[in-house]
């Protein structure tokens, strides 16, 4: 049986002793739930008592808080702590309490501000804080390589640092088989090839079986848009939103938010890199997409809107009446992820069945369709901490069915697991589960740092 809530948190509060020297004293004007994390935060690093941090921070987790910053903290912790104790099932547990923990009033601030402008029909939606993920414990630790590869617009650079991390890789795989560093990078770059050439038959497979979709305009566009702005790098880009339409990705645009942007267009105006339309909107020099023009617009201060020619006209004329375009789902589906997410992503009912039975027959996904739990959207959030968690949630109206699946995809995982020790550790702190309302699908999935390091250097 739980404890009222109440008696809860007090007992946690008490569970330090009686407060002394090595006990942190309530802090002036503190709330009860920073009161827990503080605490919970002492018994883990300074005293080193994870009985006692796990009270703190399950407590916590139950408080109604608006410091959502506080819960996702708490709840990553609590993982690191499990999970170091060997408690899988406690983690899971933990997972499945990602999208409700500490809810209080719903907290906005998710999107850039011009995203509220973006076509109706845009029904597909990522954010990442990209100053939030790169400032992380996890991202802070792996190779410094790494992070570079990730943003920087530099193709020869891009390629020098391939060149490393096949040397690592190589060096790594080495020592541990005791073989020649040459030996194995010729094994390396065998497999790299093979691997490249598979997965090119792939893609040109699944092209003539359907229609190929061009690339969104953000997937050449942000790192010519960096160039043009003197950059050879999005290093400086705190946050990035990317919008488009699931049945045509040419219909896309990206929104950064950029400091200093003034400048920086000011710069690439001058040196010919950016070619002005009007007031707010220039052309990139010699950035064609799909037989148009790539434009770039500022509506509001240090935000940057990339998008096709024949997109752009849209969200200025949205922007100039000040009337709010963005889909109603998509916004339903953006205020029910937590805000303080490092990257997350939401699809409408429309988009999820589209894309999830594109290029079947219609007797075929017909009989999907009756069997299946009937989405309502999809939302996924990522976190990056210490260890990197990944959460989905699929809101359904058929919560039989939901449950059906669950069941299926719980006993798959465990027979998989059961395959070799690899794979059972790889699957290990991966969760499929139901919310505890029934009205949706969850599924978690926890990387610890040494799976992120060993994954790297496969």
């Amino acid at each position: 049986m739980s404890l009222p809530r109440p008696l809860a948190v007090a007992l946690a509060l008490l569970c330090a002793g009686p407060v002394d020297a090595a006990t942190p004293r309530p802090q002036p004007g503190e709330s009860a739930a920073q009161q827990l994390h503080r605490r919970g935060v002492h018994c883990m690093e300074e005293i080193e008592r994870p009985e006692c941090a796990i009270e703190h921070f399950e407590a916590l987790l139950e408080e109604r808080t608006e410091d959502r910053e506080l819960i996702t903290d708490a709840l990553l912790r609590l993982i690191k702590l499990y999970e170091k104790a060997g408690d899988d099932e406690a983690v899971k547990s933990v997972m499945r309490r990602f999208w409700d923990a500490g809810r209080g009033r719903m907290r906005r601030g998710h999107l850039p501000y011009t995203t509220r402008f973006l076509p109706n029909d845009f029904d597909m939606l990522a954010v990442a804080n990209m100053t939030r993920m790169m400032q992380a414990p996890l991202t802070r630790r792996l190779p410094p390589e790494l992070r570079e590869y990730v943003l920087t617009c530099d193709d020869a650079r891009r390629r020098e640092l391939d060149d490393l991390r096949l040397y690592r890789r190589a060096d790594e795989q080495a020592r541990a088989n005791n073989k020649s560093l040459q030996a194995t990078l010729d094994e390396l770059s065998a497999a790299d090839r093979k691997s490249d050439a598979a997965r090119r038959r792939r893609t040109a497979e699944r092209d003539q079986q359907r229609k190929r979709q061009p690339k969104p305009v953000f997937a050449d566009g942000m790192c010519a848009t960096a160039l043009a702005l003197g950059d050879a790098t999005v290093e400086g880009w705190t946050r990035v939103a990317l919008g488009f339409h699931h049945g045509d990705f040419a219909r896309s645009v990206a929104i950064a938010e950029i400091k200093g942007l003034a400048e920086r267009v000011a710069a690439g105006v001058a040196a010919g890199r950016l070619i002005p339309v009007d007031a707010n909107t220039w052309t990139i020099a010699g950035q064609l997409y799909e037989g148009g023009a790539v434009q770039v617009a500022s509506f509001e201060q240090d935000e940057l809107v990339i998008a096709p020619q024949r997109v752009m006209p849209a969200i200025a004329a949205s922007h100039a009446r000040g009337k709010r375009s963005l889909s109603r789902e998509v916004e339903r589906l953006v205020l029910g992820v937590p805000v303080d997410a490092g990257f997350f992503a939401v699809a409408t009912e429309a988009a999820i069945r589209e894309l999830g039975f594109s290029g079947m027959s219609r007797g075929r996904r017909k009989l999907l369709e009756m069997l299946l739990p009937h989405p309502e959207g999809v939302q996924v959030a990522g976190v990056v901490h210490e260890y990197f968690g990944l959460f989905i949630r699929m809101p359904t109206d058929t919560p039989v069915k939901a449950g059906m699946l669950v069941d299926i995809a719980r006993r798959m995982i465990a027979s998989q697991s059961e395959s070799d020790a690899e794979t059972a550790e790889t699957l290990r702190l991966l969760d499929v589960a139901q919310a505890t309302d029934r009205r949706a699908l969850l599924l978690g999935y926890v990387l610890t740092p040494g799976q992120i390091e060993q994954a790297l250097l496969k």
